[in-house]
């Protein structure tokens, strides 16, 4: 078995060298493909985190009128607290809306003294709504717009988080979409190269293979050295992807987590935790790429 399996593999690497520069070509069309599909999954990353974190932080806030009754918003907040859609509702006082303002501006004495000067508390009562996911808040904005509510409430701000979240997911939707196509472009390009290489090695040893099967070496024998040298693309275009991509993800995820700045993306940290699994599934990738358009060759060209 050794034997058989040294031989197979002493095969693979005279297929290899002699048309070297054909394996070259071959391994740099694996690794841009890989690069590709790596990058369109770095990006998905990125935009599903800052998704995340911007949806983490969204919220509802509902502001009452000034003459609406402490009973009345407290009413309000109950049956908010009733909608299965709700996670948590906070409200916050008159009064303690005014503590938190003066805290706020607890250094600015003009704020102060004109807010002293005034006869009545001028801050409103305040419900903060935090639905399970982005998607509830319809659901919940539609409950408050009824006309039961229109005397009570006076404003609502939630317009701008949703259409910050709706931007985002259309220009991940775009980025992804171009992405595959690229990536489409590459699979493609490489499974042409990859039969075009084995079609090639298979020409060049049709004189050793006549011979082999005159001595009476066996189909797999001769089919092997080629799907090796296969595994030989898919290893050395695995390796050189992550020499690539691993130390361009170092430097540009400081500059990705300095753009999401206050959320929670940490890509460098993502990466580094995430790395066996990444060069695991190219490897896989690649070997499942290269065995197929191999496959494929030697079904066609070799005729043993």
């Amino acid at each position: 078995m050794l034997l058989f399996l040294a031989r197979t593999i002493k095969f693979a690497l005279q297929g290899f060298f002699r048309n070297f520069w054909l394996s070259v070509v071959t391994i740099i069309i694996l690794v841009l493909t890989l690069c590709s599909i790596t990058l369109v999954a770095g990006i998905n990353v990125v935009a599903e985190q800052a998704i995340a974190s911007i949806q983490d932080r969204v919220d509802v806030s509902i502001y009452f009128k000034q003459e609406v009754s402490e009973n009345d918003a407290l009413a309000v907040r109950d049956r908010l607290l009733g909608l299965a859609e709700v996670e948590t509702v906070t409200y916050v006082s008159k009064e303690d809306a005014l503590e938190k303002f003066k805290s706020q501006h607890q250094d600015d004495t003009v704020i102060l003294e004109a807010i002293e000067q005034l006869e009545e508390n001028p801050l409103s009562a305040t419900i903060i709504i935090k639905a399970d996911s982005i998607e509830e808040y319809t659901a919940i904005l539609a409950v408050l717009d009824n006309p039961q509510y229109s005397n009570l409430i006076e404003e609502r701000n939630f317009d701008d988080n949703e259409t910050v979240i709706s931007r985002l997911s259309d220009v991940s939707n775009r980025i992804e979409q171009i992405g595959i196509i690229i990536s489409a472009i590459f699979v493609l390009i490489a499974v042409l190269i990859v039969f075009n290489t084995i079609r090639i090695n298979i020409y060049t040893h049709r004189e050793e293979i006549g011979i082999m099967k005159l001595v009476g070496s066996s189909n797999a024998f001769v089919r092997m050295p080629f799907i090796i040298e296969t595994f030989m693309y898919a290893l050395i275009s695995v390796v050189l992807t992550i020499a690539i991509l691993y130390p361009l993800m170092n430097v540009v995820a400081p500059q990705v987590s300095s753009f999401f700045e206050g959320y929670d993306l940490d890509l460098a940290t993502y990466v580094h935790d995430h790395i066996f699994y990444v060069i695991g599934m190219q490897l896989v990738f690649s070997v499942l790429l290269s065995t197929l358009s191999a496959s494929i060759a030697i079904g066609r060209y070799l005729k043993v």
